[in-house]
């Protein structure tokens, strides 16, 4: 497999960022007390009011937390591996490599557009741009033909091709669910506090839905490009699922309240993801 020097390099970098990033966002704690804020909507919502997260919510911050613990635990070391993988030039190095670079594109966008601002604001953004460079890069150096050569032939292609269709129909319906009504009446749709607009749902509907779609229909028509994208954005739920679930408890610990049925299914997924994720790996052959 052709190596991508630069894309190793963009992924090297990200390395000590996150770090800073995540480990600020776990460990800087700070005192104070949560109090309320009156939003421009009109809704009341509890701020943080102590550590790196103290101008967010204490509902989004507690599951930015969640999501930095994850980095450290998971994400960094996925990507070490990745790196390492990659240097050598062997297929599962690169799509584990992708798929690591893919979370934290995924995860610093957000941040960058969702977070309060605060002094790590622009580790976020070269966190971000390091991330979108370095999974454009990392992707299209990957042979889409010789991803579908070395895939074997115990991947679970119709399972995890039916795996994408329940994200993009359960996204869809739970997000669509939440705005469309509001963006009729002009009111804040519930989970906007303190936000001008609703990043994740966004980023979502735009981008995760329609990328799930595209790779059942691919996979299920046995195309080398379905191969390698469910490949990537399993690989990438390696560490995304987690988060997720890292999230929920986060939300939890912090007394917010949530719903149980959309966390269930959101544990549920993000647990079937982590699973086929790992599937993905043993069924590449190198």
């Amino acid at each position: 497999m052709k190596i991508n020097h630069i894309a190793i390099r963009l992924a090297t970098i990200i390395i000590p960022l996150a770090l800073l990033a995540a480990g600020a966002g776990v460990f800087w704690q700070g005192s104070g007390e949560p109090y309320p804020f009156d939003t421009l909507r009109g809704e009341t919502v509890m701020i943080r009011g102590r550590g790196l997260y103290r101008f967010d919510t204490v509902n989004s911050s507690s599951q930015e937390i969640g999501t930095d613990i994850v980095t450290l635990l998971i994400g960094i070391p996925l990507l070490v591996t990745g790196i390492a993988l990659s240097r050598k030039g062997t297929l599962r190095g690169q799509l584990l490599l992708t798929g690591a670079i893919g979370y934290f594109l995924y995860t610093y966008g957000a941040m960058c557009f969702l977070t309060a601002f605060n002094p790590l604001f622009l580790v976020y953004v070269a966190l971000f741009s390091l991330s979108l460079f370095g999974f454009i890069l990392s992707i299209s150096s990957l042979d889409v033909d010789e991803v579908k050569r070395h895939i074997s032939d115990g991947f679970p292609r119709r399972a995890v091709a039916i795996y994408f269709i329940v994200i993009a129909v359960f996204l869809s319906l739970a997000w669509l669910g939440l705005v469309a009504v509001p963006s009729l009446t002009w009111a804040p749709p519930a989970g906007l506090e303190s936000a001008i607009t609703m990043v994740i749902q966004a980023l979502d509907l735009g981008v995760i839905v329609p990328t799930s779609i595209v790779t059942a229909i691919l996979l299920l028509k046995k195309q080398a490009w379905g191969y390698t994208l469910s490949s990537v954005l399993l690989l990438k739920i390696l560490t995304m699922g987690a988060a997720l679930i890292a999230m929920i408890i986060g939300q939890l610990l912090a007394g917010v309240e949530v719903d149980p049925v959309t966390s269930v299914i959101f544990i549920l997924i993000s647990l079937s993801g982590i699973a086929f994720g790992i599937t993905t790996l043993r069924n590449i052959r190198d």
